[in-house]
Protein backbone atom coordinates (compact mmCIF):
# COMPACT_ATOMS: atom_id res chain seq x y z
CA UNK A 1 0.00 0.00 0.00
CA UNK A 2 1.32 3.06 -1.21
CA UNK A 3 0.86 6.43 1.04
CA UNK A 4 -0.48 9.15 -0.78
CA UNK A 5 -0.04 12.48 1.19
CA UNK A 6 -3.32 14.81 1.57
CA UNK A 7 -2.77 18.10 0.45
CA UNK A 8 -2.91 20.47 3.45
CA UNK A 9 -6.57 21.22 3.04
CA UNK A 10 -7.44 17.40 3.22
CA UNK A 11 -4.90 16.86 6.17
CA UNK A 12 -7.28 17.72 8.88
CA UNK A 13 -9.72 15.50 7.52
CA UNK A 14 -7.44 12.85 6.98
CA UNK A 15 -6.22 13.25 10.89
CA UNK A 16 -9.24 13.14 11.63
CA UNK A 17 -10.31 9.98 10.70
CA UNK A 18 -7.11 8.90 12.29
CA UNK A 19 -8.04 9.75 15.70
CA UNK A 20 -9.92 6.87 16.87
CA UNK A 21 -7.23 4.85 15.90
CA UNK A 22 -4.68 6.20 18.38
CA UNK A 23 -4.10 5.23 22.39
CA UNK A 24 -3.57 7.99 24.66
CA UNK A 25 -0.51 7.54 26.73
CA UNK A 26 2.08 8.96 29.14
CA UNK A 27 4.76 10.89 27.54
CA UNK A 28 7.51 9.76 29.22
CA UNK A 29 6.84 6.47 27.35
CA UNK A 30 8.76 7.11 24.33
CA UNK A 31 12.05 6.62 26.19
CA UNK A 32 10.72 3.07 26.08
CA UNK A 33 10.00 2.86 22.29
CA UNK A 34 13.20 4.21 21.38
CA UNK A 35 15.08 1.75 23.30
CA UNK A 36 12.66 -0.66 21.42
CA UNK A 37 13.30 0.99 18.07
CA UNK A 38 17.28 0.65 18.58
CA UNK A 39 17.08 -3.01 20.28
CA UNK A 40 15.23 -4.02 16.67
CA UNK A 41 17.36 -2.27 14.53
CA UNK A 42 20.53 -4.11 16.53
CA UNK A 43 18.51 -7.57 15.78
CA UNK A 44 17.91 -6.67 12.41
CA UNK A 45 21.70 -5.80 11.66
CA UNK A 46 22.84 -9.33 13.10
CA UNK A 47 19.83 -11.00 11.28
CA UNK A 48 21.10 -13.43 8.59
CA UNK A 49 17.70 -14.17 7.08
CA UNK A 50 16.63 -11.50 4.67
CA UNK A 51 13.29 -11.80 5.77
CA UNK A 52 13.71 -11.00 9.50
CA UNK A 53 16.39 -8.40 9.07
CA UNK A 54 13.64 -6.48 6.78
CA UNK A 55 11.02 -6.87 9.07
CA UNK A 56 12.68 -5.91 12.41
CA UNK A 57 14.42 -2.84 10.57
CA UNK A 58 11.05 -1.61 9.25
CA UNK A 59 9.67 -2.20 13.21
CA UNK A 60 12.44 0.03 14.47
CA UNK A 61 11.68 2.76 12.03
CA UNK A 62 7.96 2.39 12.67
CA UNK A 63 8.77 2.34 16.86
CA UNK A 64 11.26 5.37 16.29
CA UNK A 65 8.78 7.01 14.41
CA UNK A 66 5.80 5.89 17.08
CA UNK A 67 8.65 7.70 19.74
CA UNK A 68 7.98 10.92 18.16
CA UNK A 69 4.33 11.10 18.54
CA UNK A 70 4.31 9.64 22.37
CA UNK A 71 7.10 12.81 23.26
CA UNK A 72 5.49 15.20 21.28
CA UNK A 73 1.73 14.49 21.65
CA UNK A 74 1.43 11.40 24.47
CA UNK A 75 0.03 8.97 22.21
CA UNK A 76 0.85 6.50 19.41
CA UNK A 77 -0.83 4.16 16.79
CA UNK A 78 -0.75 0.75 15.05
CA UNK A 79 -1.87 1.96 12.33
CA UNK A 80 1.40 2.59 9.97
CA UNK A 81 -0.64 5.57 8.10
CA UNK A 82 -2.00 7.28 10.91
CA UNK A 83 1.71 7.62 11.98
CA UNK A 84 2.72 9.53 9.53
CA UNK A 85 -0.27 11.31 8.75
CA UNK A 86 0.29 12.67 12.43
CA UNK A 87 3.63 13.24 12.27
CA UNK A 88 2.76 15.69 8.83
CA UNK A 89 -0.31 17.32 10.51
CA UNK A 90 1.52 18.13 13.63
CA UNK A 91 5.05 19.06 12.06
CA UNK A 92 7.04 16.61 14.53
CA UNK A 93 9.91 16.25 12.08
CA UNK A 94 11.90 19.18 11.70
CA UNK A 95 12.13 20.50 8.28
CA UNK A 96 16.13 20.48 8.98
CA UNK A 97 15.82 16.62 9.48
CA UNK A 98 13.48 16.01 6.78
CA UNK A 99 16.13 17.74 4.55
CA UNK A 100 19.03 15.71 5.95
CA UNK A 101 17.12 12.37 5.65
CA UNK A 102 16.31 13.59 2.44
CA UNK A 103 19.95 14.88 1.08
CA UNK A 104 20.83 11.22 2.23
CA UNK A 105 18.27 9.35 -0.04
CA UNK A 106 19.30 11.54 -2.96
CA UNK A 107 23.33 10.83 -2.20
CA UNK A 108 22.21 6.84 -2.00
CA UNK A 109 20.33 7.30 -5.25
CA UNK A 110 23.37 8.93 -7.03
CA UNK A 111 25.76 6.37 -5.55
CA UNK A 112 23.61 3.69 -6.24
CA UNK A 113 21.34 4.11 -9.36
CA UNK A 114 20.49 1.01 -9.72
CA UNK A 115 18.33 1.55 -6.41
CA UNK A 116 14.25 2.88 -6.60
CA UNK A 117 14.37 5.24 -3.52
CA UNK A 118 11.93 8.02 -3.24
CA UNK A 119 13.45 11.07 -2.49
CA UNK A 120 9.98 12.03 0.12
CA UNK A 121 11.06 10.40 3.52
CA UNK A 122 7.00 9.44 3.86
CA UNK A 123 7.54 7.72 0.34
CA UNK A 124 10.39 5.95 1.98
CA UNK A 125 9.21 5.24 4.82
CA UNK A 126 6.24 3.42 2.55
CA UNK A 127 8.47 1.68 0.76
CA UNK A 128 10.28 -0.43 3.18
CA UNK A 129 6.76 -1.06 4.70
CA UNK A 130 6.17 -2.53 1.21
CA UNK A 131 9.31 -4.48 1.15
CA UNK A 132 8.97 -5.82 4.25
CA UNK A 133 4.94 -6.99 3.15
CA UNK A 134 6.39 -8.27 0.34
CA UNK A 135 9.11 -10.32 2.70
CA UNK A 136 6.40 -11.14 5.14
CA UNK A 137 3.71 -12.38 2.77
CA UNK A 138 4.75 -13.58 -0.77
CA UNK A 139 7.07 -16.66 -1.34
CA UNK A 140 10.84 -16.45 -1.89
CA UNK A 141 10.26 -16.48 -5.74
CA UNK A 142 8.01 -12.94 -6.12
CA UNK A 143 10.07 -10.63 -3.35
CA UNK A 144 13.09 -9.55 -5.80
CA UNK A 145 15.06 -6.58 -4.40
CA UNK A 146 17.06 -4.11 -5.76
CA UNK A 147 19.33 -3.57 -3.48
CA UNK A 148 20.63 -5.89 -0.69
CA UNK A 149 19.16 -6.33 2.82
CA UNK A 150 21.78 -4.93 4.57
CA UNK A 151 21.80 -1.59 2.04
CA UNK A 152 17.98 -1.63 3.57
CA UNK A 153 18.82 -2.02 7.44
CA UNK A 154 21.68 0.57 6.84
CA UNK A 155 19.38 3.39 5.57
CA UNK A 156 17.29 2.50 7.65
CA UNK A 157 19.87 2.95 10.81
CA UNK A 158 20.63 6.22 9.20
CA UNK A 159 16.92 7.36 9.14
CA UNK A 160 16.86 6.62 12.68
CA UNK A 161 19.51 8.48 14.02
CA UNK A 162 18.75 11.61 12.21
CA UNK A 163 15.01 10.97 13.71
CA UNK A 164 16.81 10.39 16.49
CA UNK A 165 18.17 14.19 16.44
CA UNK A 166 14.39 15.23 16.74
CA UNK A 167 14.68 13.78 20.21
CA UNK A 168 17.09 15.54 21.86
Amino acid sequence: MIIILPKDKKLETVFKRCEKKFVKVDKNNYIDYIKEAYSDLNSADKEDNEKWAITKAYQSLFLMCNALLVKNLGYYSKDHNCVIIALLKNKIISDKTIEKITKMLEEKQRLFSELKIKKDFFEEISNIRITRNKYLYLPKTQRKLSTSTKGIVEEVKEIIRLLGEEND
